[in-house]
């Protein structure tokens, strides 16, 4: 279970919730970045596409709502 009264590098008066959405958004941008750094174009690819996929929640849960699809 985890201790959410821990501080695990993120500001304070973010809310609880809200500490899940940020480390989902920075391991999304870590592993694109690892994966430009090795190189290789499949990682690249499917690092993009989950990159992506968690912006598109992450935008879903802005207060103004979905966001728009062209």
């Amino acid at each position: 279970m985890t201790d959410r009264s821990q501080n695990h590098g993120f500001p304070e008066g973010v809310p609880a919730g809200d500490d899940v959405d940020l480390r989902l958004g920075r391991h999304a941008i870590e592993l694109l970045q690892a994966a430009r750094e090795a190189g290789e174009p499949t990682l690249i690819a499917q690092a993009e596409a989950m990159a992506m996929a968690v912006g598109f929640v992450l935008a879903s849960r802005l207060p103004g709502g979905a966001p728009e699809t062209a």
